[in-house]
């Protein structure tokens, strides 16, 4: 029989939601950022509307401001996917604290290293 120490399980767990938390503040914060990004798909009826009206400077800084938005959407989509796989793997880590299995601590400090650097890459992004 498995002797159960609850003390560590529940620290563990304490800490594994504590970068839950922060994670998902990081992430939502992403998701603001990405929904302040304007539609591509109407950013480029609005150039071709400006082409076909010869405005030539307007669709070109239109253009221009939409390559900026989608490198940005890209790089966002990126930071909000790594963060989804970092809370996966904590959620894991919590589930098999639930269950006794304390031996992964190791991994827990791997995924706060992550998270410290996606908070640094969702500021750089703002």
């Amino acid at each position: 029989m498995m002797n159960m120490n609850y003390e560590v399980i529940a620290t563990m767990a304490a800490d594994l939601s504590k970068q839950m938390l922060k994670l998902n503040n990081q992430l939502d914060k992403i998701i603001d950022k990405q929904n302040e990004l304007r539609d591509p798909d109407e950013q480029q009826a609005a150039a071709i509307a400006l082409i076909e009206a010869q405005q030539w400077e307007d669709a070109a800084k239109l253009c221009a401001e939409q390559a900026k938005e989608a490198a940005k959407r890209s790089k966002l989509d990126d930071d909000e996917r790594s963060l989804r796989e970092q809370l996966e793997t904590l959620r894991v880590q919590l589930a098999e604290a639930a269950e006794g299995n304390t031996a992964s601590t190791s991994g827990l400090k791997a995924v706060e290293s992550a998270s410290d650097d996606a908070s640094d890459e969702a500021t750089d992004a703002a």
